[in-house]
């Protein structure tokens, strides 16, 4: 019966961590504008700390090889966040990029016009 019980947590805080990542990405949409406008601003190789952009907080800003990547924070040590890439899927472009002394594996998932989700994976 306890089995059960924390089988239901489990789910109940998966299911509130997708709700809540979907709203974060709408916020994000909204704020497209905003973040274009900045990600525009930012040189190839720039590597900026933590800032608000478009009502959103962001723990780092960075720009290799033309894709503005947006980092919201890391969960399980992987980070995470959005990507403006107007060259397109930024996967491809991203692929051999190191961000630090460990490997870091992306992934991206289209939201809008130039702008993707990323998920970081260590």
């Amino acid at each position: 019966m306890a089995f059960f019980g924390v089988l239901t947590a489990a789910v109940i805080v998966i299911a509130a961590v997708v709700a809540f990542r979907g709203t974060d990405d709408q916020r994000f949409v909204r704020s497209a504008a905003e973040v274009e406008a900045f990600a525009r601003t930012v040189r190839e190789g720039d590597r900026l700390g933590p800032r608000a952009i478009g009502g959103m907080e962001f723990e780092e800003v960075r720009r290799e090889h033309g894709v503005v990547v947006f980092q919201r924070g890391e969960a399980l040590q992987s980070p995470f966040g959005y990507a403006w890439s107007p060259q397109g899927d930024p996967a491809p472009i991203l692929a051999d990029v190191e961000w630090s002394e460990d490997h870091v594996d992306h992934r991206f998932a289209h939201l809008e016009g130039a702008f993707y989700s990323w998920q970081g994976r260590r």
